[in-house]
């Protein structure tokens, strides 16, 4: 049985000791279609008695794992063990309950991590799988044989970060590089720097886009990874919230996962991440939102600082 350094072991029984043993071949990547934590995925598998995945991956960049890389898990149908012993890593990654939304920057962080570990460990060869038996890396719609009734998933969003982002990002990292090669070209990001100190005022519980140089952060991309960080004057123990979105030419958009940080006393330094794909329409911008204390306090805060880093890929 092989246990990944860096995974929270929650162990599975009877099936880790019971399920045949396997030479793993092949890394498949899952969304769970739901916002679990790892644990909350380990307690599901707990009380199924069809299904499990080796790992469990959750937005706050936890990682669970539950079975042994070496032993069968049962998330791949027909890739979970072949009759010659081959088999399929799994992991399940928290999303929405539509499968609709993109890794965050921690999750892609754990799956090339993961994926780093499973070619050191296991040899797995760094190229993406060319049939449903082929050693390497792949998604789980990617062949039939790897679900018995049809799936999309891990989304379309999951996928091309798959191809652009996660994938590249390991063959780096495996061979002690900084940049992340495309499969066929150079992909070489391209980074993002803003700064401003103008002042921007927050109403109590309105949503407020906040121009960091402009309010489009970024256009003409295919996937991206940027940070916003954010001085605030605010009082200790208030909520300062943001998120990013996507802002399309009908006026409608998408909208990444809220994070939200706490007020201390004095400065508060608040710092958000999103990593997506985008349309060549869409407009990267980020919205800021702030609540007080006590819920009958209207008085305004004050962004001072609005910072923006990143990377993105055309």
């Amino acid at each position: 049985m092989a246990w990944y350094p860096d995974a929270v072991k929650m162990e599975l029984q009877p099936e880790s000791d019971a399920q045949a043993a396997i030479r793993p071949t092949q890394f498949i990547v899952h969304s769970i279609i739901a916002p679990w934590t790892a644990r909350r995925t380990y307690e599901y598998w707990r009380d199924s008695t069809s299904l499990e995945s080796h790992f469990g991956i959750d937005y706050e960049g936890v990682v669970g794992q539950y079975i042994g890389t070496e032993t069968r898990a049962d998330a791949n149908a027909g890739a979970n063990r072949r009759p010659d012993g081959t088999g399929a890593v799994s992991a399940e990654t928290a999303s929405n309950t539509s499968g609709s939304d993109p890794w965050n920057d921690k999750q892609i962080f754990d799956l090339i991590a993961i994926g780093v570990w499973l070619h050191q460990k296991h040899g797995i060869p760094l190229r993406i799988c060319r049939s449903h038996s082929d050693p390497g890396y792949g998604y789980h719609s990617m062949f039939s044989q790897w679900s018995t009734s049809g799936t999309a998933c891990p989304g379309k969003a999951r996928i091309k970060q798959f191809k652009e982002v996660v994938f590249p990002g390991i063959v780096a990292r495996a061979n002690g590089k900084t940049t992340e090669p495309d499969q066929e070209e150079t992909a070489v990001p391209h980074t993002i720097g803003r700064f401003e100190t103008t002042d921007r005022p927050l109403i109590p519980g309105k949503w407020t886009t906040l121009p960091i140089e402009g309010v489009d952060l970024l256009t003409g991309a295919t996937a991206y990874q940027a940070m916003v960080q954010l001085t605030a004057e605010l009082p200790d123990g208030a909520t300062l919230q943001g998120r990013f979105y996507h802002h399309r030419p009908d006026g409608s958009r998408w909208t990444a996962g809220l994070s939200e940080r706490q007020g201390t006393a004095g400065s508060t330094f608040a710092d958000f991440h999103n990593s997506g794909s985008i349309a060549a329409s869409e407009k990267l911008r980020f919205e800021a939102c702030y609540w007080p204390v006590e819920a009958d306090d209207q008085r305004s805060i004050t962004i001072t600082t609005s910072r923006l880093r990143g990377l993105y890929w055309k």
